[in-house]
């Protein structure tokens, strides 16, 4: 069993099955404005918040109520989603539980708006594992740059060779690795052209539950 004293999880599609909150949520909310984007077109937003997608948009088009009436209507949508769609991944909470009783000390580095993953997690009795969460609003800038992983090791009280980072974005288990974190890949169909570079950087990887992880971390 290898051994850690920290450990970093994102939250859509590692802690919670919640990828479907945002398949296609900005392209669907902007058909009622007579807009068609691509996924090529959305591809540009990878990495992106959720206020600079809309930024991005707002740009882009002329849109009624510009950034802000997006991001409001936006907001609406993914709380709707959130309430109705994410569940927590197979085998999460009983390995939360094993890892606590080891002493383990938790964090969570997510993309996602604070507000929305708060309220996610509260919601199925999950935030209270973690010590704290940063948020790309805390940090100012996306995954491909290390910044909120090692933000997260460091007020931890850790350095980054004593954690483990569990993500399922590529592109994001590249940037740990390169940061001097283990990491563990998280499989998830969303990123599916993307698996190989996942296993490429991932030390462990999950490809249903936790479950498999049992007798390994």
């Amino acid at each position: 069993m290898h051994k850690f004293k920290g450990a970093i999880f994102d939250m859509d599609g590692t802690l919670l099955d919640s990828m479907p909150v945002w398949k296609r949520l900005t392209q669907g909310y902007l058909k009622q404005f007579g807009l068609n984007i691509t996924d090529e077109e959305y591809a540009e937003c990878e990495g992106f918040s959720q206020p600079q997608v809309a930024q991005y948009f707002a740009d882009r088009y002329d849109l009624p109520g510009g950034a802000d009436g997006l991001m409001e209507g936006m907001d609406r949508l993914i709380t709707s989603r959130y309430e109705t769609i994410a569940k927590p991944k197979g085998g999460v909470l009983e390995f939360l539980d094993g890892l606590r009783a080891r002493g383990v000390k938790m964090a969570i580095a997510t993309l996602t708006a604070r507000r929305h993953a708060e309220k996610a997690l509260r919601d199925r009795d999950m935030l209270d594992y973690f010590d704290f969460m940063l948020t790309i609003e805390d940090v100012g800038v996306s995954k491909y740059q290390p910044d909120i992983y090692l933000k997260s090791a460091e007020r931890l009280g850790l350095t980054p060779a004593d954690c483990i980072i569990f993500e399922d974005a590529p592109y994001a288990c590249t940037t740990a690795k390169k940061a001097g974190f283990r990491v563990c890949g998280v499989v998830e169909p969303a990123y599916a052209a993307g698996e190989e570079e996942l296993r490429a950087a991932g030390d462990f990887i999950i490809e249903r539950s936790f479950d498999e992880l049992r007798g390994k971390l």
